[in-house]
């Protein structure tokens, strides 16, 4: 152990280092396009996932542009997010996709403007719920004349497979209007109205997570709601949904007895970074807000540290990001497309999967958080944005650029934003305490270190 703590830090100097030199080379290449008369476009990612996909698929997307629209693009994924902040405010980047607590600091202090936000999507399933005791609807045909609490969340497609189901399986069914999936199975446990069932939204979840549909969620606040409800139904396809937002959550051992956020009153916790805002920022203002006063805090240094911390038993409770599942977790046997999903995606054997998912559970989310922002610097010619946005929307409309845009920000789509988009954001980010300015500075202050680092040969 002690060994492996010293051969770490040795190596990871040695990546940020090279990965340093990459970036000032290339600003410096970019100098040279404009000096010849080129358009030259540098356009950088904030460190998210492994750096070598970042590069390859961002070099993918650069070749394509190139070639689409005759702008010189040059990829680069620097050391930080401050980096990225700090080269949009020296003119030395011209667009860059960075999370929106990294937009909303690069343009409070360099005038940056968001121009596209990344949209992912959630494949959701419709299920019909009913209570598990004797005598209770165990199908839907039992459903003829009852009464279902549907909520209103509940739209469009997926609306319309479940009101297809239970027309010709249960004709003469009356609709409960209930306000959220939450709520429509309250309805139904406190037999509210005369519900006898519960149309919920459903996406893949841990066998022992608090989120996924209306019964886990109602669990949290009324244990036992797993026990007496059953999903009798659950649509054969799913429908897919947009979203522009986010989360953090909050994870425990299944085994820990800890089942509400309260349990961590006074118990050790792993938040994943400092300057995260969904598994740090938005995280602890949500255990602030539930009165929880933590133990021993530490930062993991990133979100699946602070998962495997959860998972190790090092602590007794942990923050990171949270996303439903994609079509590709579906595909690819991951299942969560949460901060467990970069552990998960790194086991071969299913089995194994499914053992660590039972263990590691989601109990709480945060508020919603805007998804990743792509930006420009103040002063980005508006005819060279068109070009490139032009270009990046017809590589999106490519098989190859669907795959290379999820690589490099989990996305489907881009769409068009403004700053003011961002405003209830800033509102947020406020009432939560936590200034954004001294993260931002104990970023820089860290960047200064690895370019002193670099600077001095070590």
């Amino acid at each position: 152990m002690t060994q492996g703590r010293k051969w770490i830090p040795w190596v990871g100097w040695a990546v940020v280092i090279a990965l340093f030199a990459a970036f000032i080379w290339g600003l410096d290449r970019r100098s040279r396009l404009e000096a010849s008369g080129q358009k030259a476009v540098q356009m950088l990612f904030v460190p998210s996932v492994e750096q070598g996909t970042l590069v390859r698929r961002g070099d993918e997307l650069a070749r394509f542009v190139r070639a689409d629209s005759g702008l010189t693009l040059r990829s680069q994924v620097p050391t930080s997010y401050a980096a990225v902040i700090e080269a949009l405010g020296a003119g030395q980047a011209d667009v860059a996709w960075i999370p929106a607590f990294a937009y909303v600091l690069a343009n409070a202090r360099y005038g940056a403007e968001a121009r596209l936000q990344v949209v992912r999507s959630v494949d959701r399933y419709g299920v019909i719920i009913t209570r598990s005791g004797s005598g209770e609807p165990s199908r839907l045909e039992n459903l003829v004349d009852a009464r279902v609490a549907f909520p209103r969340t509940i739209r469009g497609r997926l609306r319309a497979m479940l009101v297809e189901l239970l027309d010709e399986a249960a004709p003469g069914w009356i609709e409960v209007p209930v306000a959220d999936d939450k709520e429509g199975v309250w309805f139904l446990t406190e037999r509210k109205d005369g519900v006898v069932a519960a149309a919920s939204r459903h996406v893949a979840s841990g066998p022992n997570d608090l989120v996924g549909d209306g019964r886990k969620e109602l669990e949290y606040d009324r244990p036992g709601t797993l026990l007496e409800t059953r999903i009798v139904r659950r649509t054969d396809q799913a429908a897919p949904e947009l979203s522009k937002v986010y989360y953090g959550c909050v994870m425990t051992r299944a085994d820990s007895g800890i089942n509400r956020l309260e349990d961590l009153n006074g118990k050790s916790f792993a938040f994943s970074d400092e300057t995260s805002t969904s598994g740090h920022i938005f995280a602890r203002a949500l255990l602030q807000r539930a009165g929880v006063a933590l133990g021993h805090v530490f930062f993991a240094g990133g979100h699946p540290n602070a998962v495997r911390a959860v998972e190790d038993g090092k602590v007794d409770g942990g923050a990171a990001f949270y996303s439903p599942p994609s079509p590709a977790n579906e595909r690819d046997g991951t299942k969560v497309g949460d901060a467990r999903f970069l552990i998960l995606k790194n086991m071969a054997d299913q089995e194994q999967r499914d053992a660590f998912l039972a263990t590691v559970r989601v109990i709480a989310l945060t508020d919603p958080i805007p998804n990743d922002v792509c930006c420009v610097r103040r002063g980005f010619p508006e005819s060279t944005w068109r070009e490139f946005e032009d270009s990046l929307q017809r590589f999106l409309a490519t098989s190859e650029g669907q795959g290379a845009y999820y690589d490099l920000v989990a996305g489907v789509a881009a769409a068009p934003c403004t700053d003011t988009d961002f405003d209830d954001f800033r509102d947020a980010l406020k009432k939560t305490g936590v200034s954004a300015s001294k993260l931002l500075e104990a970023a820089e202050a860290k960047l200064a270190q690895q370019k002193a680092k670099q600077g001095s040969g070590s």
